[in-house]
């Protein structure tokens, strides 16, 4: 989901309106049952000059525990991280910076907080 920048304490009602609204709008819609589940693939919060490698640990334990808990009632069976490294830790475009490892596969704080996230939630 790309969207408005959000403030932090924004991040886990985001993450629950869209993931209703997907859920209740979208796939009912389609016709697809609450049964099926829902993958959520391809999740990330990229690093930048203007974007804390902090914040994105932050982000990441935001999301993760929301949809932690919103999995039974809404079905959702996976949550998949988008990128484990960066593609080019030196470019600033956000674009290159999604991983929770930098290029040369040093820890950035989320790759910590993934890993503390793991051996918690399962």
């Amino acid at each position: 989901m790309f969207g408005p920048r959000l403030n932090l304490d924004e991040v886990p009602a985001a993450v629950e309106r869209s993931l209703r609204d997907f859920r209740e709008r979208d796939l009912a819609t389609a016709g697809i049952s609450a049964s099926t589940p829902i993958r959520i693939c391809e999740n990330g919060w990229p690093t930048s000059p203007d974007r804390p490698e902090e914040q994105q640990a932050i982000v990441l334990e935001s999301v993760v525990r929301t949809v932690h808990a919103l999995r039974a009632d809404l079905n959702v069976t996976h949550w998949e991280l988008f990128a484990l490294r960066d593609a080019d830790s030196s470019k600033d475009s956000l674009f290159h910076r999604f991983g929770v490892l930098r290029d040369d596969y040093s820890p950035k704080p989320a790759f910590h907080t993934l890993r503390r996230l793991i051996s918690e939630l399962g």
